[in-house]
């Protein structure tokens, strides 16, 4: 069985803590990561952090160590990246290629292009859209 997470808190770092814990300004997972903090600096264990702010055990840990690792900037939230964009700029220039041609083209003949050339399906409401974000109008 590993130790148990220990964290001391300087008067500065404590002072900080309560304040974004406090502040309805800062984000309320950055809130609620600083006060289980404090209270594992006050010698909370990581389960009884978890049940009083009904939490999984292994949530309060993987906080208690991005403190101990990065100190405070550990505790800032950050947006989870997501999935890549599927519309790449390569994307745009062969679009901007095909429509420069002397012919027009739909939505759906775009988008089928567009899934020969780069094996990505999509459909011909986002290839609407980004032909749109292009600058491209029609009527």
């Amino acid at each position: 069985m590993a130790a148990p997470l220990q964290i001391q808190l300087t008067p500065e770092e404590d002072r900080l803590l309560l304040e974004l814990s406090l502040d309805p300004k800062t984000h309320k997972k950055t809130r609620l990561w600083a006060a289980m903090v404090r209270l594992a600096a006050e010698g909370w264990t990581a389960p009884r952090i978890a049940r009083h702010f009904h939490k999984d055990r292994s949530t309060v840990y993987l906080v208690l160590r991005r403190f101990l690792e990065q100190g405070l900037p550990g505790l800032a939230y950050r947006k989870p990246p997501g999935a890549p964009r599927k519309f790449t700029p390569q994307m745009a220039a062969f679009l901007e290629e095909r429509l420069a041609e002397d012919r027009t083209w739909t939505a759906p003949q775009l988008a089928e292009a567009l899934a020969e050339r780069f094996g990505v399906r999509l459909a011909p409401k986002v290839i609407s859209r980004h032909l749109r974000a292009m600058g491209y109008v029609w009527k």
